[in-house]
């Protein structure tokens, strides 16, 4: 993941030494790496996404650690008192946290834990330790394309090409609710052509996926209308290229022994949810893995708020599809000397984008989030469509 967010570090190496973390259960750190019949990094065993095989996929997994692993040690309260032992190893009397999405749980338990050794914190997408992971993913995401589709359904010369990209988009599910699309199309990645079949699952993933960064999601009124007109090779390749990048980053291994310990005895099934995109495929995915993945529970305070005096950077994205602003409003409530930063036309991530770079280096030389001017942030423009 370094890569994509390298350049956010540009400024703040010139005077200070990044330390890169690998949690435990991932990266070299005895990754949790649950994987198919071709040796691939998954999350279930094909493009079958029902709960039988997602749970019959974890518990394989489950049962291959077994020979070597007790999985249940992977929990974000196991992490944080890695992460001291890591300060302590290098001498640092405090440390400057960072953390990305499920980074800013990490970066919130760890502050909590050891203030002391806090010197500040900065979190980019951020879980408030109240929330459920999963619960409100498929609301996050509807609000998301919302904002992001009314830009094109705004535009004129975007709705004269492309139509109203919500319709467009519900359209498409309809024709899939008949049952999958056969589709030729070529492999994004080797160029080779394949036959295979476009489903909503797909559909749902690639939407999903690419709503975490707007200069992406930008592809998708075009993809619809397209789609929409028989031609969904586009569609297909993509959602191809995309699941394997995605699959290749993720130890799902670990992400189940931190939900299944911290989250989902609370998760509910809501049918409000069964109308949207996302459904409630992945709250029911979660339950029926947790079922079969060991796990312990969680410290009882977990759920309480980061608090106090410790100067905390807060980033938001306008258009992120799973932590939205009113996350951090939430969290910056508890915290005084927190500053809440939300980046017009941004995703999820936004540490690398614009000045923020520049402004998160002058975080750390004067731990005073209060005080940034972020008058060139506020310049950023929105992605076209």
């Amino acid at each position: 993941a370094l890569p994509s967010v390298a350049s956010a570090f540009v400024e703040v190496s010139k005077n200070r030494n990044i330390i890169l973390l690998d949690q435990r259960g991932t990266g070299d750190s005895q990754p949790l790496k649950c994987e198919d019949s071709k040796g691939n990094s998954a999350v279930v065993e094909s493009d079958d996404y029902s709960v039988t095989a997602a749970t019959d996929f974890a518990a394989k997994c489950a049962a291959h650690f077994a020979k070597t692993t007790d999985v249940s040690q992977y929990s974000t309260a196991d992490a944080i008192i890695d992460l001291d032992l890591a300060r302590q190893a290098i001498g640092a009397d405090n440390i400057n946290l960072v953390g990305i999405s499920y980074g800013t749980r990490v970066a919130q338990q760890y502050a909590k834990k050891f203030p002391n050794s806090t010197r500040t914190v900065t979190i980019d997408g951020i879980a408030p330790m109240d929330l459920v992971l999963g619960q409100e993913h498929a609301k996050n995401l509807e609000s998301s394309l919302d904002l992001q589709f009314a830009r094109c359904s705004q535009d004129k010369k975007c709705k004269e090409k492309m139509g109203d990209p919500r319709a467009q988009l519900n359209q498409l599910l309809t024709t899939l609710s008949k049952g999958p699309i056969p589709v030729h199309y070529r492999d994004a990645l080797t160029g080779e052509w394949k036959d295979g079949e476009f489903s909503t699952g797909h559909i749902a993933m690639l939407t999903r996926m690419l709503a975490y960064a707007p200069q992406a999601a930008a592809l998708l009124p075009l993809q619809f209308s397209e789609a929409n007109k028989g031609h969904a090779e586009s569609l297909m390749a993509l959602s191809e290229m995309v699941g394997k990048d995605i699959s290749d980053m993720i130890m799902h291994g670990m992400q189940l022994s931190v939900m299944c310990s911290e989250d989902v005895d609370e998760l509910v099934i809501d049918p409000a949810d069964q109308n949207l995109l996302l459904g409630t495929g992945i709250v029911e995915v979660m339950k029926a893995q947790c079922a079969v993945w060991p796990h312990k529970k969680r410290p009882d305070d977990f759920r309480a708020p980061l608090t106090g005096n410790v100067p905390v950077l807060i980033l938001s994205g306008e258009f992120d599809p799973v932590t939205p602003p009113r996350y951090g409003d939430a969290v910056a409530k508890h915290l005084p000397n927190s500053k809440h930063i939300i980046v017009k036309g941004s995703g999820h991530n936004v540490l690398p984008i614009g000045c923020m770079p520049k402004l998160f280096a002058t975080f750390l030389d004067t731990a005073d989030a209060k005080q940034l001017d972020i008058n060139c942030i506020e310049k950023l423009t929105y992605a076209p469509m």
